[in-house]
Order: C-alpha cells, then structure tokens, then sequence
C-alpha cells in the first residue's frame, strides 16, 4: 500500500472520467488477488488566495479473471477569500457585481464550497466501462463512457476508440443580481488515438476528438458591464468542439527521453487554439531521475467577445466577462526531480521505503498574470 502527501502552491485544475459495469471474457488470464490502496491530501492556493484542499483514495482490484477494477474518492473543499475593500467602494462594488460566486450572502466574509467526486472503472483486454459522479450544493455531474484499443502488426500498431456521454444538472445558489434559474447542460464525446512504434525507441501518436455541448455554459453567478450597467453573462447554448494532437516520443542514448506535443483546437464559437509542449527526462543516476518542460499556448477570442460592449445585447444577444473567451497566450517553464530513497542506498526501515518529489513551475500570460508554482511530495510504501 503507498501513501502521499502532497503540499503545492498553484491553482487547481481537475479533469476526470471513470466507471460501471463489464462483462469478462472466457479463458481470460487471473490477475493478481492482492488489491491496492493508495491514499492522497492536497493544498492549492494561487496568487488570489484561493484555497483548494483535497482528501483522495484509490483503490484497485482484480474482480475476476482479466478483469480489473478501480476506484477513486476526492473530497474537495474550496475557499475563495472575502472581499477586500471599503463597503460602498468603487473596487467594492465592481468586485460584487462581477463576481463568480453566489453573492446574495455577505460578500465580505469568504465563500466555501464542497465537493465530493467518485469514479470507477471495470476494465478487461483493452475494454473499458466507466462512470464518474460529482456532486456540489449547486452542480451535480455525471458521466458515462466506453473504451476499446487493440493491437496490430505484431503489438506494433495500436488503435483506441472512445465515447462517453455526460448530463450535468446546474442549480444555482440565490444571487440577487443574475437571477438565474435551474438549468442543465450535456455533452456528448468521442475520439479516435493511433499509435505506431516507429523504430524500437520511437514512438508516435495521432489523435483526433470531437465534442458536442449543449445547455448552460456561462457561469450563472457572474455580470458583465454593458451598454452602461451590469447585466448576466450569456454564452450561447450549443458548442461543437474539435482538436487534433500528435505526440512524439524518443529515447536518446544518454539515458534520456524526450517528448514532444502538438495540439489544435478549435470550435464553432470562434475560437483557434494552438499549444505545444515538450518534456526532457534525464537519468542522473539510480534513483533519481530529473524533468525539464516548457509548454506554449496562443488562442483567438470567440465572436462575442469584447473588452467592452456598447449595449446590453452584447453581440448577437451574447455577452462574456470570462477572459478565457478573450485572446490569450501563455508559456510555462517547469523543473522536476524524482528520488527513490532505496535506490539511493539510504538505509532504515523508515527511509528506505520512501520517495520525494519536487517540482517548480514558472507561468506568465498575455494578461499581465504570472506565478510561481511550487509541488513537493513525499511518497511512502508499505
């Protein structure tokens, strides 16, 4: 069983999708009986002083035959600090009426949510069922999916195919300002991944994804100035979603790797996205390996977007004070070391079980916001 503890400075981005039922294949090979526990505490904070604490456990297990399953619990609790300004203030006011929180308590005291999340998965030969569920007092998401990859040309080839199907239900805490009622939201996914063993340290992926939005997709709490006063923000009820990303794994003789990515994006709201990243990971010697990343993002802005909009109507009806609907570009540079104490030679019952991580991350964007972003982890084995 292995145990982590993990302290970080820097904003909380949370992505996921797991599991449901499987049926297993005859003659399937058993998988070890010994299941596998894993348990995780988090911190995030960024330069705003919002709080992100997270309890997660997994656990794994082989139900039978070639058939695994796995679980996963988070229990997130999210702080965003109160108002920091004279009652009745310019900067007070401006703060409320566009915030993207409830507003209708004391904006001057800080806001707290929590949020439980589950997901599981039941997998078998390259086949996956799965399910996710998160639960919030104003959001509950819930997610289906499906999974299949296969082999060819001697293990050489592999395809994937995937699709899932996800319903939120969106209800609003009361905010007297956008007044925005119970509302909901579905997504429909799929994507298509090909990867190809070039030479025996070459490897080479292609990928292609595709997403249909429909629903709520602006943030319920949050104004927008215009046309002179402050009005609710609006995006339009239906996205269609595309990308398409290659990634281009080698090994290099000195005991290194390097990675590189590609991706673009782009949707029928307007908005073209490329990014690119890469990943050196050098061996420096038994234990301890070292990671170097830089990544860079530039997007458009969607159609309706403005700094300033001259009426309420925005464009088209449509109205944003989301940045991230703006043009955008980033670059991220980063700094990791991975260390295994046993393989280290440290000595002790104690120490010979454990592994440290750190890593540093530096990130600056087109919108005047950078941070220094700092993870460390300690990892121990039972």
């Amino acid at each position: 069983m292995r145990v982590q503890l993990i302290l970080a400075g820097r904003r909380l981005a949370v992505t996921a999708c797991l599991a449901a039922a499987w049926v297993v294949p005859a003659g399937a090979d058993p998988l070890p009986e010994e299941p596998a526990v894993k348990s995780m505490y988090r911190y995030f904070s960024d330069s705003h002083h919002v709080g992100v604490r997270s309890l997660m456990g997994d656990y794994t297990l082989a139900v039978k035959g070639n058939a695994m399953l796995a679980l996963h619990w988070n229990n997130e609790r999210v702080r965003i600090p109160a108002i920091d300004a004279p009652v009745g203030s310019p900067e007070a006011v401006d703060a409320i009426t566009t915030a993207s929180r409830p507003i209708s308590g004391n904006a001057y005291q800080d806001f707290v949510k929590t949020r439980n999340e589950f997901q599981g998965e039941l997998s078998s030969r390259g086949r996956a069922l799965e399910y996710y569920l998160s639960s919030e007092s104003d959001y509950l998401a819930q997610q289906v999916a499906a999974r299949y990859d296969r082999d060819f040309q001697d293990q050489i080839v592999n395809l994937a195919v995937g699709s899932s199907y996800g319903w939120d239900a969106i209800k609003p805490l009361a905010d007297s300002d956008t007044d925005t009622g119970h509302a909901s939201k579905s997504t429909v996914h799929w994507d298509v991944v090909a990867t190809r063993a070039l030479t025996p340290t070459t490897l080479f992926r292609v990928g292609l994804e595709y997403n249909v939005v429909n629903g709520l997709q602006h943030n319920p709490y949050r104004n927008v100035y215009a046309g002179g006063t402050n009005v609710p923000e609006r995006h339009p009820d239906e996205r269609q979603r595309r990308d398409a990303f290659l990634k281009l794994n080698q090994y290099i003789d000195n005991r290194s790797s390097i990675k590189l990515n590609y991706r673009l994006y782009d949707d029928d709201w307007g908005i073209v996205s490329h990014e690119i990243d890469t990943n050196l990971n050098q061996y420096i010697t038994q234990g301890m390996i070292v990671r170097y990343d830089y990544r860079y993002y530039t997007q458009t802005s969607a159609d309706f977007y403005r700094p300033e909009y001259a009426t309420v109507d925005g464009i088209g009806g449509y109205r944003t004070g989301d940045y991230r609907m703006g043009p955008l570009s980033s670059h991220l540079f980063g700094v990791s070391l991975d260390m295994n104490l046993a393989e280290l030679g440290v000595t002790g019952r104690m120490l010979n079980r454990m592994g440290a991580w750190i890593n540093y991350e530096r990130y600056f964007n087109s919108n005047n916001y950078s941070a220094n972003i700092v993870e460390t982890a300690l990892d121990f084995r039972f």
